[in-house]
This record gives C-alpha cells, sequence and structure tokens, in this order.
C-alpha cells in the first residue's frame, strides 16, 4: 500500500483509517535466519499534521518462523507491535523523510520486522533435543592442570560493603 503526497491532501476525514494483510514471502529470499513468514496484518490510522506532514499510527502482527539458535529446527515466533511514527516532506530531526513523494507501507513495515526480529531464539526445549540427539551443553569449564583463568575487568571497581 503506497500513498503519494498527492494522495494524502485530497482525503478529507481524518483520522484515515486503513488494514491490510501483506505478504513478505519473496522478501525473506534474501534473509537467512528466517524460514518462513505468514501474512501480516497491519491495521492503523493516518492524521494530517499539516500538507506536507502526516502521523501514521499501526499495528503490526508478523508471524515469524525462525531456526533454533542451539538446534536448528524451526521455532515460531510472532512480532506485535504499535508504532507512531511521522512521515513529513520538511527535514526534520524527530520526522521521517518522505522520498520521492510516496508514503510506502510495505517497505516501513519490512524495515520494522527486520529490526524487532530477535537475533537469536532457542526453543524452550532446546537442551532436551540436544540430549536426546546425544549432545550435552555444559556451562563449565574445565581447565587442564597447565591452563590458568585470566582475571578480566571492566575498569570499574566493586564497592565492598
Amino acid at each position: 500500500m503506497k500513498w503519494s503526497v498527492q494522495q494524502l491532501r485530497k482525503i478529507q476525514n481524518f483520522p484515515y483509517r486503513f488494514s491490510i494483510s501483506l505478504d513478505f514471502s519473496s522478501y525473506i529470499e534474501t534473509v537467512n535466519d528466517i524460514l518462513d513468514i505468514k501474512e501480516v496484518r497491519v491495521t492503523g490510522t493516518i492524521n494530517r499534521i499539516n500538507d506536507e506532514t502526516y502521523n501514521f499510527c499501526y499495528h503490526i502482527i508478523a508471524p515469524l518462523i525462525l531456526e533454533c539458535a542451539l538446534t536448528l529446527e524451526p521455532v515460531e515466533y510472532i512480532i506485535e507491535n504499535d508504532y507512531d511514527e511521522i512521515y513529513s516532506l520538511e527535514k526534520n530531526d524527530e520526522y521521517f523523510l518522505i522520498e520521492k513523494n510516496t508514503i510506502n507501507l510495505e517497505e516501513i513495515v519490512w524495515t520494522n520486522i527486520l529490526i524487532e526480529k530477535p537475533i537469536n531464539v532457542t526453543l524452550p526445549n532446546a537442551y532436551e533435543i540436544l540430549k536426546s540427539r546425544g549432545i550435552v551443553l555444559d556451562d563449565t569449564t574445565q581447565l587442564d592442570e597447565d591452563e590458568e583463568v585470566l582475571f578480566y575487568s571492566d575498569g570499574i571497581e566493586e564497592e565492598n560493603n
């Protein structure tokens, strides 16, 4: 869904409500850690601040299938978030600049999905799955006789109580 500034100027009744389903299945071909993406639902409103500036308030529900960081099994993950953004033809540090005289909701939503997507996800039973495969992850490290742990400091002294 795209709106040109001219189309937005013609809207008479604000807030202008919209609801759309977006298909990003072709977008994930270039993203290695998203295995699948279902239909993304976007609902929201547009309010006019002036003829060159518009406020978009919208809600995204994006069901993703990501890869478990430990087992490499698929993990369902849903991004559900509200956004309140201002788009303008005027350059301003607090606004998103409207480029090419058009606001492209699809690009905006995809950018937010990439920002909100976690770097790693893990299945709740990942350690059990690994154990059933004969893999045991041990967080404790055993040192050989000739090895030692060096002390590293972050430069901040701990206060003694």
